[in-house]
């Protein structure tokens, strides 16, 4: 909606004056010009149009100069008073270049006094209020202006628990925000809270139980939510922190273990959780009314509250977070973090937009927000203030909560030096940090020689890619539009040379243009939170197929993705061929849809038995290629077979293994010209059936895993 009265700085210093007819139907003839209540010119407008019930005039003032920091207001000849918003000063490169800071923001915490700080380079006055209880009266401070835009003050007395807010004059009106430097909020994000964050560093994370992984080749990611996994258990605090955090000591009827010893009992390597910081539309009062996966940002430095026992406690969800990585961490288990830094959910109500405006969401050339998020706004990661806060963020929870990777949403919005530099700042922190993302080439403003695109993998070599090449050909395309198109292992063996691509990580030049220089680049997946899960895809694609030929299908994506060149990424329920009922996108669809489902565990416990086997098989393979001082993805050949079939060697000096899969509905023989063990199939582990062949019987919609040992007799 239009403001009655506005007036906004242009370029080349024309000020374009709006005024609604609603409020005066005559034609103002000049205005004048205040600066911080002094008068500095007369102007008469230069032209006027009508647009909107609204009369626009074009000034042009002779001022020359117009500073960040100083009160404009316009007044008409009929003493309507206009604010002045100078905000398009912050889309000048020289407004970058002068505001700008290294200090600490935020509530700086020492027991005898706290320093504040907060960018605001538009705000000609601000305060920082306190109190010790909600009920309290706020105590006002007044900050100092310095030269970079920074408003500072220290109170000399122990704060630690108070309540703070900031109340800013920028252009003339009041407006009340929390620090978007927030190390812990009140519920809903209300208030900012005083911590000392060293309690929450203190905390043992328990990373000496971590083991040595020599290499990115040897993760094993799984993807969660922290309401999901215990958001259908019969506990009192399920879908919080803590419940994900302990034992349930709740199991299925066949003494499956539940929660966090669930996943610690699959083998996995890292646990990546979806958003668990600070996000906007989940009632954290009353978490159960609604549902979200978090990807709705609001502020970067403090964990959402939706999943703590009481998110009014200044301290206790920072003490849950830690707890749940510690708690990982004991498990043997990494933890990446979900992270959101390409938009806000609403950038009028966001207290980084209203202390700067224009600064830090990127802008068209029109002076519209660029979309490129598909969110309506996207973080103008280049700004220095803004890149800052990023790496502050990602540096806050490395160091405080011990966190050992970082997913990241929509990366290709970012640019790649913001990327560089985090990942460089990260790792004097943690040397063995992860840093993995999206790399959608999205339509945003920026070069696309910028963006943490797929397209500029080589730019960022530090950085994986969810290999999105590798889920299409796999199954097939994903797109709502396209779910009946089959991929390799859904039965097109048209696939057969791209699926050789993308065994090999997309980083040899078959039937594809390489995607990367290295496999340790492709994340390999078939299943993500988003769109149709692996289960529903194959359902939409092969609708005749049983759920017993279905279940083969599945047993055999689970196989490539872990064997694969690359690093192999699962989301919670893939393994037990979780459906969500054909909701491709179900962000808001609740802990029905959502969540983890223990009955269907409970029944399909073979495929779950079978997915810990297939992981001890690539961990096996790793540590065979170690032992003879090669890599996983190296020595890899391929052999076609009959009806599109597909034979894949893994060569280590004196021991081969073949796998052969047959996605189609045929059946026939093959000669492996040696005798080899058959150590794995869709019944998982069978090396202690001691079989041996010669010729391998290739059934219909089937795998199976051959060991041969070079000294052996043939």
């Amino acid at each position: 909606m239009k403001k009655l009265l506005s007036a906004n700085l242009k370029e080349n210093n024309n000020i374009e004056v709006s005024i609604s007819k609603d409020l005066t139907q005559r034609i103002v003839t000049f205005f004048f010009i205040y600066m911080n209540g002094k008068l500095i010119e007369k102007v008469i407008p230069l032209s006027r149009n009508e647009s909107n019930n609204h009369n626009i005039y074009t000034l042009v003032s002779s001022k020359t100069t117009y500073t960040p920091g100083i009160e404009y207001v316009l007044y008409t000849d009929m003493n309507m008073q206009i604010p002045l918003d100078i905000s398009y000063l912050a889309t000048l490169p020289t407004f970058d270049e002068q505001y700008r800071c290294d200090d600490i923001l935020g509530a700086n915490y020492l027991k005898k006094m706290t320093t504040f700080r907060v960018f605001s380079p538009f705000a000609s006055e601000m305060k920082v209020k306190i109190k010790k209880n909600v009920n309290d009266q706020f105590e006002y401070y007044s900050m100092t202006r310095l030269d970079n835009g920074i408003y500072e003050v220290t109170i000399k007395k122990d704060l630690e628990e108070y309540i703070y807010l900031y109340e800013a004059k920028i252009f003339s009106r009041i407006y009340e925000v929390a620090d978007p430097y927030s190390y812990s909020l009140s519920s809903n994000s209300n208030y900012s809270y005083v911590v000392d964050i060293n309690k929450i560093k203190k905390i043992d994370s328990s990373s000496d139980n971590l083991p040595i992984l020599d290499s990115k080749l040897d993760y094993i990611i799984y993807e969660c939510s922290v309401r999901d996994m215990t958001s259908r258990l019969n506990l009192k605090n399920k879908s919080t922190y803590k419940a994900l955090s302990e034992s349930t000591n709740i199991e299925t009827s066949n003494h499956i273990k539940t929660g966090i010893d669930y996943i610690s009992s699959l083998g996995v390597s890292h646990v990546q959780l979806m958003p668990v910081l600070d996000f906007y539309t989940v009632n954290e009062d009353r978490p159960f009314e609604n549902y979200n996966w978090g990807y709705d940002p609001n502020f970067f430095l403090v964990n959402e509250g939706s999943y703590s026992l009481d998110p009014n406690d200044p301290y206790l969800r920072l003490i849950e977070l830690k707890n749940l990585v510690s708690s990982f961490h004991k498990k043997g288990i990494r933890v990446i973090l979900d992270v959101v830094y390409n938009h806000v959910f609403s950038v009028n109500d966001n207290s980084l937009n209203i202390l700067v405006p224009k600064y830090y969401f990127r802008l068209n050339n029109d002076g519209s927000l660029s979309n490129g998020s598909g969110c309506g706004n996207d973080i103008e990661s280049k700004h220095y203030m803004a890149r800052k806060l990023i790496i502050d963020s990602i540096l806050h929870f490395t160091d405080i909560f011990d966190i050992d990777g970082f997913r990241f949403d929509l990366m290709g919005i970012l640019d790649t030096e913001t990327l560089s530099l985090a990942y460089n700042r990260a790792k004097e922190l943690k040397d063995d940090i992860f840093f993995l993302g999206e790399g959608w080439n999205l339509w945003t403003n920026l070069k696309a020689n910028e963006k943490c695109s797929i397209n500029n993998a080589n730019r960022i070599p530090f950085a994986s890619f969810f290999n999105d090449r590798f889920r299409d050909v796999v199954k097939g395309q994903t797109n709502e539009s396209q779910l009946a198109v089959r991929g390799y292992l859904s039965g097109d063996t048209n696939y057969l040379d791209g699926f050789k691509h993308v065994m090999l990580g997309s980083s040899k030049p078959i039937a594809f243009a390489p995607l990367f220089e290295s496999s340790a680049q492709s994340v390999n997946y078939l299943e993500c939170h988003d769109n149709h899960v692996l289960y529903d895809k194959l359902k939409a694609c092969l609708p005749f197929e049983s759920d017993e030929v279905t279940f083969k299908r599945i047993k055999m994506c689970i196989l490539a993705t872990l064997l694969a060149s690359g690093i192999p990424f699962f989301h919670a329920g893939e393994e037990i061929a979780q459906s969500k009922h054909g909701e491709g996108n179900s962000y808001d669809k609740g802990d029905l849809i959502n969540g983890f489902d223990y009955k269907l565990l409970e029944k399909r416990s073979d495929l779950y038995y079978f997915f810990i086997q297939a992981i001890h098989l690539k961990k096996f393979m790793s540590s065979l290629a170690k032992e003879k001082n090669v890599k996983f993805d190296e020595n890899i050949q391929f052999e076609n077979l009959p009806f599109g079939c597909i034979l894949i060697k893994y060569i280590y000096s004196n021991y081969t293994i073949s796998v052969i899969f047959n996605p189609t509905f045929e059946k026939f023989t093959y000669d492996l010209q040696k005798y080899n063990k058959v150590i794995f199939s869709e019944l998982g582990d069978i090396n202690k059936l001691d079989t041996y062949c010669q010729v391998a019987i290739i059934n219909s919609v089937s795998f199976a895993v051959y060991l041969q040992e070079e000294s052996q007799d043939a």
